[in-house]
């Protein structure tokens, strides 16, 4: 069984010891000089695992950024397979992960949402919306094709 704990975009994250660690969590609000921009944010996941004692799992985890309330096609995405192993008597473990979203981009104005799904299964979103501030310096960004992560 896999649950999601938290999903968030922040300004940076790390992780010690499979504690995760996180600065700026909640950015919800992209103020932009212009568009296409970049993301300029990371993603932070934690996630508790439960199983079968001493039993490597696997799962596959990934997520998709969209207009929301559209269906056009996905601004980036990410995946990574989750490998561990359950340790016996602690019941539910955490298991914590950073993409390295920074440099995606956002194309144009607008509202967003970020789906993370486990094994094709929906599981949360993170919602943001991306702002047009004249005032604010412009940037040089270009989108070549739909940006991906993989880990």
């Amino acid at each position: 069984m896999i649950q999601l704990g938290a999903a968030v975009l922040c300004d940076a994250a790390t992780i010690r010891e499979n504690v995760l660690h996180v600065l700026g969590a909640g950015v919800s609000q992209m103020f932009r000089g212009n568009f296409p921009a970049p993301l300029g944010a990371e993603i932070a996941l934690l996630l508790y695992i439960d199983g079968e004692p001493n039993v490597e799992v696997q799962h596959r985890v990934t997520g998709e950024c969209r207009l929301r309330n559209s269906d056009a096609e996905s601004v980036f995405g990410f995946e990574y397979t989750l490998r561990t192993v359950i340790e016996p008597n602690l019941g539910a473990q955490s298991v914590s992960a950073i993409i390295p979203a920074t440099g995606f981009g956002v194309p144009e104005a607008g509202a967003y949402e970020i789906t993370i799904a486990v094994d094709d299964e929906r599981v949360g979103a993170i919602p943001f919306t991306a702002i047009l501030d004249e005032g604010l310096p412009q940037q040089q960004f270009h989108i070549v094709g739909k940006r991906s992560a993989s880990m």
